[in-house]
């Protein structure tokens, strides 16, 4: 069950763990063609123990993940180009540091964008407390 009201700091977990969840989720599948190379099977050699036998470990993310990335994504439609944008630079694909968003933001301090992102995280969770967090989920 997720809060019942949305401070800046849940909001920046929830951000966080959308990251990730994006990160996890299969990108949609292109209609399959057959190109020369898909054609030929390669079998690798039973004596070559570094890819034999071995499957890839695949991480899934929780019904509670997923239900906290839709309500990003919703909450993210309601908000202004301004502060979608930086919080888009800010967390996804991956979170970066705010010495690390200066390059996007020429000009501006890490400091002057911390404010700014909190201000953006504040407002936000203001907007989602006024209409109510149900209404997003």
């Amino acid at each position: 069950m997720l809060e019942r009201e949305l401070t800046p700091q849940i909001l920046d977990q929830y951000l966080g763990i959308a990251s990730w969840v994006d990160n996890k989720i299969a990108p949609p599948k292109k209609p399959k063609a057959s190109q020369m190379f898909n054609l030929i099977q390669i079998i690798p050699d039973k004596t070559d123990h570094n890819k034999y036998g071995k499957t890839k470990i695949r991480i899934t993310p929780t019904s509670k993940q997923l239900q906290i990335y839709e309500l990003v994504l919703n909450i993210m439609l309601k908000t202004t180009a301004e502060y979608r944008d930086l919080i888009y630079i800010k967390n996804f694909p991956y979170r970066k540091s705010y010495r690390d968003m200066k390059y996007f933001f020429v000009g501006d301090s890490h400091e002057t964008i911390r404010t700014k992102y909190n201000n953006a995280l504040f407002d936000v969770a203001r907007m989602v407390n006024k209409i109510g967090l149900q209404k997003f989920i």
